[in-house]
């Protein structure tokens, strides 16, 4: 009998440390949750809501994306302050990419605003930070001399390679390609109707990651629909011409 009852006390003092570990582990889980969450805003009328999830990140000294999320927040309510039509819809989410060869933090901004369509459209935001600084992909790859209608030109090539997310009328012409010239340098300014075409701009928006940089383009822009926010990866061992000097990764061990 005595037996008996030690088996049972032993099931259950083991029942009850178990029952704490997991609530440890699950109380856990959920701190975790809560800080990728970040920070919440909903504001809504009869006509629209808007909801907005941006990040808390210790090295974002400025506060560069909470300003940016205000201004978009103030943007968007101006613009709607009259709507008389219902179901108007704006969000905007993140996604968060970590590199410890580089040592970066990049966040990607999603908006996403849908005014009554079948389907919303969606633009894309980036940010990288490293030691407690925001970065600018200037000081990451050099556009001089050229280098960024050749790192355009990069992203193409790997984009076609992928028909099933991305087109190839709408990839060269978003990036500027389809402007050029037969000598592939110069700008044909009556084809594009403009003055001139800075290259760069395919490339503001990124993440780093161990394997390369992705660019990410928001719906529609190179591809279909379908494609949602596409990125392109271009690996480091591609990116090494273009590298700035200032610009060191530091190898996995």
């Amino acid at each position: 009998m005595r037996n008996i009852f030690t088996a049972k006390l032993f099931v259950f003092i083991f029942s009850a440390v178990f029952l704490f570990l997991q609530g440890c582990i699950n109380m856990s889980k959920q701190e975790a949750a809560d800080k990728a969450a970040g920070k919440l805003v909903i504001d809504s009328t009869a006509n629209y809501i808007i909801k907005v999830n941006y990040p808390a990140e210790p090295q974002d000294k400025e506060e560069v994306m909470k300003k940016w999320v205000d201004l978009k927040l103030s943007d968007k309510k101006f613009e709607w302050k009259n709507l008389t039509t219902p179901r108007n819809e704006y969000q905007i989410n993140f996604s968060v990419v970590q590199s410890d060869s580089s040592q970066t933090i990049s966040y990607l901004m999603n908006e996403y605003e849908n005014t009554g369509g079948a389907s919303g459209n969606q633009k894309v935001t980036s940010f990288s930070f490293r030691n407690n600084q925001l970065m600018d992909i200037q000081g990451i790859l050099n556009f001089s001399n050229g280098n960024d209608l050749q790192l355009t030109k990069l992203l193409a090539a790997k984009a076609a390679t992928d028909t099933n997310t991305f087109s190839s009328a709408m990839l060269y012409e978003s990036l500027g390609l389809k402007f050029l010239k037969k000598d592939g340098v110069s700008l044909d300014k009556d084809k594009c109707k403009c003055d001139g075409f800075f290259f760069g701009s395919n490339l503001m928006c990124y993440v780093i990651r161990n394997e390369g940089i992705g660019f990410v383009f928001g719906k529609y822009v190179v591809g279909p629909g379908s494609s949602q926010t596409p990125e392109i990866l271009l690996d480091w061992k591609t990116l090494a011409p273009y590298l700035q000097p200032g610009f060191e990764r530091i190898t996995k061990k």
